[in-house]
């Protein structure tokens, strides 16, 4: 029978000084169950394996926690570039309040304003109200003349600071109610705080796609489904992740295959993955040019 040394005694012993939980200290702006929102929503996108399932994630973690009805998710190579033109999700608004705000009122948009982005920057988490539009006319108008008719009565915006990867602008529209609460404003800046890091990450692994793609003259959308296809995501999977439609996901697939020179989703999994990591370490894989093979061929159609 095999015998075992016995145990030994701990080389150090360290006296213990709990005496129960630690107070929250004077002034503290949070309550306990603001900790447990910014906790639930941390919770849902921290294992987000990819920058498609973050934006929807955090997206819907806003909505469930903050009750928002409105919600935007962007990003970009800057806070001005996200928000001008920067790629992402928005739930909640309808489409003739989408069609009249970019037909008319996109341009007087205080968020849209270089003051607006200075305040991004600095605080992190900005209210409509902190930008006091009635300083400007054309803003003035697109408060009282459009946000107020719609039911809007307050916005917020925060920026998540990804570094020299870009940035995160997230923002969220209140109706029925005067203003954004302090305590909201209090959540989201620590939020912001604790959510750099994963942006920062899952951006620079996103710029490695899109380099990738580009190689392969895919456009965005074919970048982003061919991406998820090679992680072995469905088309059901990639349309609910991405917010279009299943035959919307087979024609950005098919087109996807046909350039990657690949018939199935197992040949573009792997070519995939040899270019992406070709392009991390600045080289170029063999044979990875355009293929002729057509879209009509493969597994792309399941």
């Amino acid at each position: 029978m095999e015998r075992y040394p016995p145990p030994r005694a701990a080389t150090l012993a360290v006296a213990s000084r709990s005496s129960g939980p630690r107070p929250l200290p004077a002034g503290e702006p949070l309550p306990p169950e603001d900790y447990r929102r910014l906790f639930g929503v941390v919770e849902a996108v921290d294992r987000a394996p990819d920058l498609p399932t973050f934006r929807a994630e955090l997206l819907h973690a806003l909505e469930e926690w903050f009750g928002y009805p409105s919600v935007v998710v962007l990003h970009g190579p800057s806070i001005g570039a996200a928000l001008r033109g920067g790629h992402g999700i928005k739930s909640g608004y309808s489409r003739t309040f989408l069609d009249e705000y970019a037909r008319r009122w996109i341009a007087d948009d205080p968020f849209l304003s270089p003051h607006a982005w200075g305040l991004l920057t600095e605080r992190s988490v900005v209210t409509l109200r902190e930008l006091e539009p009635e300083r400007d006319p054309r803003q003035a108008a697109f408060v009282d003349e459009f946000l107020r008719p719609h039911g809007v009565r307050d916005k917020v915006g925060m920026m998540i600071d990804a570094g020299e990867e870009g940035a995160f602008y997230v923002g969220a529209l209140v109706r029925g109610a005067r203003r954004i609460p302090a305590r909201d404003i209090a959540v989201m800046r620590a939020l912001s705080r604790h959510l750099a890091p994963l942006a920062r990450q899952l951006l620079a692994r996103d710029r490695l796609s899109a380099e990738a793609g580009r190689h392969l003259a895919l456009t965005p959308r074919e970048r982003e489904v061919a991406d998820l296809a090679a992680r072995g995501l469905t088309n059901q999977q990639i349309a609910a992740r991405l917010f279009v439609g299943v035959t919307t996901v087979k024609k950005h697939l098919g087109r996807a295959l046909a350039k990657t020179g690949s018939a199935t989703r197992t040949q573009l999994a792997v070519r995939w993955g040899a270019l992406a990591t070709a392009t991390a370490s600045g080289t170029t894989p063999v044979g990875e040019q355009p293929s002729a093979i057509s879209p009509g061929h493969g597994e792309h159609s399941k």
